[in-house]
């Protein structure tokens, strides 16, 4: 299937580095420091930080402490500015913030001025409106919050840079902080590059112990301006009880998907919360005969950007440059009484979800959304994509690859608080263990579908230091109500030769006194006694013999 590229229309600009990128050169001056962000070990923006692995995403954000207090009540707003991040400053559009004023209006309260470095509501910043109400001016001396630093403490606040430059070799010196000024033009607020000063960074710094200055994040020409449309997210009526139902659909890429979501029906009133890919958020559909049409416009709220989203609706024509455009208009399931499928089948038939200025973040076409019957016992899907990466001397480990699906044999959703799998090395079951894997506490043999350790096992990945296995064998696991059934063991060498071996062989909860050894070799036969390469549909009978000469014979029946 074709993979579409994403349009936005409020497109992420890099600057160049000549244009409007700063370089910062090292000095030892106290009175007028300067810092490159490529080099220097500590007054760098925070994905510098992140990057030389000193500051983790998000940890600053988790453990900041507030110091402004905010008056009045916080109103959304859109952010918009360009933000420092590795490979220079980024336009963003559309970022979610808050922003409130004091009773009498003396005062403004900023949410979510650095999102790089804050998450909403963890630091607020303080302007003071000018008397004439053209202006608000953020003073440089006021806490915005304590962030830690290798076991330290930096207390950031905000101001605008003096800068001095740029040089020969074009970087420019920070000679100092002075109070940041926006312009206030009615409810927006805002900073722009004037001819004096043609880049006007608004930073969070803080003051080092020998007087310098470090920088935790910058930002450029930021602009907050009020959200124009209704903020209030769609909501089930009271007492409602959704029904479980599992979606399926392709992503923006072309791929399957599957999800498991809820859908409420109240009338001619559909709620679904599975219809926007990815976002989970209630969206209202109004059912004609036995069609269901969601409107655009509704508001699905924030996502971990903290951008706001709007549904809206595309039918697959491509601009001359191949990017899909986007239509603020509805879409559309037909529902089928019979199955209680919801559907629309059509390739060329978009739901998707974008930025409040209508360009297009998200979407997914062939939706099949399908009631679920609940858990019920199911012989899980067998493992692909398996695959061995060469093992390094740098990382000292193999990267072992799989794919599990939360599906059975015939395609059917399972719940994948369910499924597990094992590992197989050279035809051995595998157990992991603390002493190899340093981030668990105890041993694992079963690992859950999903699990993470967060440093060695992810879904899909397992990073492994062992170098004495020629083939990893991957099994899925499904149990429910106390019935276990086990996929075919998937195994695969290091020249990428896939073979997949029979569920008893490796089966270790099914033959007991012939599973307990270790298996020497496996013969498939067909029902008259035809040797067979592979398993094969109907019947079959699988030979096994242990490496004490004991032999077991089974008749295995795939679908």
């Amino acid at each position: 299937m074709k993979k579409f590229l994403l349009l936005v229309a409020a497109a992420t600009l890099t600057l160049s580095a000549t244009a409007a990128t700063p370089k910062f050169a090292p000095q030892a001056k106290k009175a007028a420091v300067t810092v490159n962000l490529k080099q220097t070990t500590k007054s760098v923006a925070s994905q510098e930080l992140t990057a030389t692995g000193m500051l983790k995403p998000g940890k600053a954000a988790r453990q900041a402490k507030a110091v402004v207090t905010p008056e009045g009540t916080a109103k959304p707003y859109m952010f918009s500015a360009y933000l420092s991040s590795l490979f220079g400053l980024s336009y963003n559009s559309g970022l979610g913030v808050n922003v409130s004023t004091s009773e009498d209006g003396s005062k403004v309260f900023f949410d979510n001025m650095f999102p790089m470095t804050f998450n909403g509501g963890e630091a607020w910043v303080q302007g003071n409106v000018s008397t004439d109400g053209t202006s608000v001016t953020i003073p440089s001396d006021v806490v915005v919050a304590e962030l830690p630093y290798q076991g330290s403490i930096d207390i950031c606040y905000v101001g605008e840079l003096i800068l001095s430059g740029p040089d020969e070799e074009g970087y420019y010196n920070i000679e100092g902080v002075k109070e940041a000024v926006f312009t206030k033009d009615g409810d927006k607020y805002f900073v722009e590059d004037d001819e004096t000063n043609p880049m006007r960074y608004i930073a969070l710094y803080c003051i080092e112990t020998d007087g310098s200055i470090g920088l935790w994040d910058y930002i450029l020409m930021p602009s907050y301006e009020p959200v124009d449309f209704d903020t209030t997210p769609v909501e089930l009526p009271a007492g409602a009880e959704p029904a479980e139902y599992i979606y399926y659909y392709n992503d923006s890429y072309g791929d399957p998907m599957i999800e498991q979501g809820l859908v409420y029906v109240d009338g001619n009133d559909v709620y679904m919360n599975g219809l926007t890919p990815g976002l989970e958020a209630w969206v209202k559909g109004t059912k004609d005969g036995n069609t269901v049409t969601f409107k655009a416009g509704q508001f699905l709220g924030l996502d971990s950007y903290y951008m706001f989203y709007t549904p809206i609706y595309t039918d697959g024509t491509t601009d001359e440059d191949g990017y899909l455009v986007a239509f603020p208009g509805d879409y559309t399931l037909t529902f089928d009484p019979e199955t209680g499928i919801y559907s629309n089948l059509d390739e060329t038939k978009y739901s998707a979800y974008g930025l409040v200025d209508g360009s297009l973040y998200d979407y997914g076409n062939q939706y099949q959304v399908k009631p679920y019957a609940g858990d019920v016992p199911a012989v899980p899907s067998d493992p692909y994509n398996l695959s061995i990466d060469d093992y390094t001397e740098y990382y000292g480990q193999y990267r072992l690859g799989y794919t599990i699906d939360p599906l059975d044999v015939d395609g059917n959703y399972i719940n994948p608080e369910k499924l597990g799998y094992y590992i197989y090395l050279d035809g051995e079951q595998y157990t992991l263990t603390p002493d190899v894997f340093s981030e668990l506490t105890e041993d694992m043999d079963l690992i859950p579908y999903g699990f993470t350790d967060g440093w060695d096992i992810y879904d899909g990945a397992c990073y492994i230091a062992e170098d004495l296995f020629t083939t990893l064998g991957v099994q899925a696991v499904y149990t429910v109500d106390g019935e276990t059934n086990y996929s075919n063991v998937v195994s695969v060498d290091m020249e990428g030769n896939v073979t997949t071996v029979p569920a008893p062989q490796l089966n270790p909860d099914g033959i007991s006194n012939v599973t307990a050894k270790q298996i020497t070799s496996v013969a498939i036969y067909d029902a008259e006694g035809r040797k067979l390469d592979a398993a094969q549909k109907g019947v079959n009978v699988v030979k096994m013999v242990a490496a004490d000469g004991s032999v077991k014979t089974v008749k295995m029946y795939k679908k």
